[in-house]
């Protein structure tokens, strides 16, 4: 069975998320922007804490954004049209990660607030875009964000758990990417996120000529 080829963009995806995500936890006070799981977590001790809104909030307004993210995305694929031509609305997701990139070299968000938050706000509904779009047009067991079940699929799939060890090589390395597009950009954030976020915007201009040579096939 041929694998399509925006599968090539669907790695640099898996690298853009990693950036992104480590870009939050690291240079936005330890928000995740796709993997909601945690956020909702932290809320939880926030709330076993008694800090629902002093300590909670932001993680809050993370899952907020995602879920815009989510809506926008899921109507533009529906503008876009079917099929290939609906990666098109994977400009959405460059959008968004470009605008946060422009706005954390406009203002360090470490010494102003409101522009964290707003950067929370941005990249989280990038993250709720990406994975609305890659839902649809995602190739099972490539991750990009979501890998507790590309994991289990590697482990319980392979020789050792009793299964034929098909499909090893894309699991293992979406898992292998996001790890150290993260540690790559949890560097960078460290230094100042416009890095981190630069090196994602330019990571996802390139997955953008893949889809778009893909939407027009």
């Amino acid at each position: 069975m041929r694998v399509p080829e925006h599968k090539y963009g669907l790695y640099l995806l898996t690298c853009v998320c990693g950036l992104v995500d480590v870009t939050s936890f690291v240079g936005l006070h330890g928000v995740f922007s796709a993997m909601m799981s945690g956020n909702l977590l932290m809320f939880a001790i926030a709330l076993a804490e008694g800090h629902p809104i002093e300590l909670g909030l932001k993680y809050i307004r993370a899952f907020g954004g995602f879920t815009i993210g989510i809506i926008i995305a899921a109507q533009m694929m529906k503008f876009c049209g079917d099929g290939n031509k609906s990666r098109k609305a994977f400009w959405l997701v460059w959008f968004l990660i470009g605008a946060a990139m422009i706005l954390s070299l406009w203002k360090d968000p470490e010494a102003h607030e409101p522009m964290r938050n707003g950067l929370v706000n941005l990249l989280s509904m990038a993250m709720g875009a990406m994975a609305t779009i890659v839902r649809v047009n995602g190739i099972p067991d490539l991750a990009t964000s979501l890998f507790t079940g590309t994991y289990t699929s590697l482990i319980a799939e392979s020789t050792v758990g009793g299964g034929g060890g098909g499909k090893w090589f894309r699991r293992f390395l979406s898992i292998a990417l996001f790890v150290l597009s993260g540690a790559i950009g949890g560097y960078l954030a460290k230094i100042n996120p416009v890095w981190s976020l630069g090196l994602a915007f330019m990571i996802m201009s390139f997955a953008m000529v893949i889809f778009q040579k893909s939407s027009q096939d």
